[in-house]
């Protein structure tokens, strides 16, 4: 992995890597919401694409964010977009979900919070997108995993660029490559929870396999992860949501 590009004066540079599978419908959303007018903006944003056959590449381009085109994967398109985020002289990583959505003032909150200097990394705190008591919990038990100092990919992880390069950056592995990198990050220092910044995450995956199934099976791939069992042979018994493409 290349250093990170010396931090310029003044505010820090924001960077925001997405990974994206036939993601247009999300992306319609996410982009213009990070690419807007005003502060709350990113200064670069990087979508590392998988191969998608719907229109993620042409909404990329269009948008001004940047593209790359490489293996599907989500360890492999992470670590893609974290390099190109580098390259491009971000101070702050802060690395999202295709069909997720920063609310209003979040990326300026993020921005403030590493400015005050000893923080290594943040998370958002979570809001499914779907009515009920059952993602109320799931929320709450995001946020709190945060506060532990986990930040997996849907609670919106934020990261100091030297404390991402120090770290080893994502992996090319096939699941649980922002487990794996939390872990490490918490080792190095302060990890937070931005309750001012709110992350709002599609709740598809849930309704599609069930909120108990996808629970328990998560919980049994990561009690297994913690044994030592590679992410190779997990991802096996991992079968994600993927929006289809186009006929």
């Amino acid at each position: 992995m290349r250093p990170a590009a010396e931090p310029a004066p003044g505010p820090l540079r924001l960077g925001v890597g997405i990974c994206a599978l036939n993601e247009e419908v999300g992306l319609g959303r996410l982009l213009p919401r990070l690419l807007g007018e005003g502060e709350d903006r990113a200064d670069v944003v990087v979508v590392a694409d998988g191969g998608s056959r719907d229109r993620t590449r042409a909404l990329t381009r269009a948008s001004g964010a940047l593209l790359h085109e490489g293996a599907c994967g989500r360890g492999a398109q992470l670590s893609a977009a974290g390099r190109r985020l580098l390259d491009e002289g971000a101070d702050v990583l802060l690395f999202l979900h295709a069909d997720s959505l920063p609310s209003e003032g979040a990326l300026s909150v993020v921005r403030a919070a590493f400015e005050e200097g000893g923080l290594v990394a943040a998370g958002m705190a979570q809001r499914v997108a779907a009515p009920g008591r059952a993602f109320r919990w799931i929320e709450a038990a995001a946020d709190a995993r945060v506060r532990r100092g986990m930040v997996f990919g849907d609670s919106a992880l934020s990261v100091r660029a030297a404390d991402y390069l120090a770290a080893g950056g994502f992996e090319p592995v096939p699941l649980f490559e922002d487990v794996r990198l939390s872990e490490r990050l918490r080792r190095r220092g302060r990890v937070r929870l931005l309750e001012e910044a709110q992350i709002e995450v599609s709740a598809r995956r849930w309704e599609q396999e069930g909120i108990l199934q996808c629970t328990l099976r998560n919980w049994i791939l990561r009690a297994m992860h913690r044994l030592g069992v590679a992410p190779a042979h997990l991802v096996r018994l991992y079968q994600p949501f993927r929006r289809r493409s186009p006929d």
